[in-house]
């Protein structure tokens, strides 16, 4: 029985692809944002690279406090349940807009934070 050639030749050249591990705790924005193009989810990775650690605990925190909040419940409901696409739009922005209120309501101190994320938003 013959030992095929081919998966033996390839060995050799598996060594020779460079390939970078990255932490998933500091992303790269630049490998992000070529990875993902224009928007989806290197937007909120840009966006939170902005924080720092502390910053970003207490956002964390926040969002844990408003994330059973009926509102908040019935806004993600919601858009799962809008039929068109510019129903879902509608629901998804009147959520954002929820939960940016719900996130001041529940700790005023969150302001200049959401405006570093957000900056196109004044602070309230």
């Amino acid at each position: 029985m013959k030992t095929p050639l081919v998966p033996l030749l390839m060995i050799p050249l598996l060594g020779a692809i460079p390939l970078k591990a990255q932490s998933i705790d500091s992303p790269s924005v630049a490998n992000v944002s070529q990875a993902f193009g224009k928007g989806g989810i290197h937007k909120k990775m840009k966006a939170l690279a902005n924080l720092n650690d502390a910053e970003r605990q207490q956002l964390k925190s926040a969002m844990q406090k408003i994330k059973e909040d009926p509102q908040m419940v019935a806004a993600r409901q919601a858009v799962k349940d809008a039929q068109t696409k510019e129903a879902r739009m509608e629901a998804r922005n009147a959520a954002h807009q929820l939960r940016h209120d719900l996130l001041l309501k529940a700790d005023p101190s969150l302001a200049p934070i959401l405006g570093k994320i957000q900056p196109g938003k004044p602070v309230e």
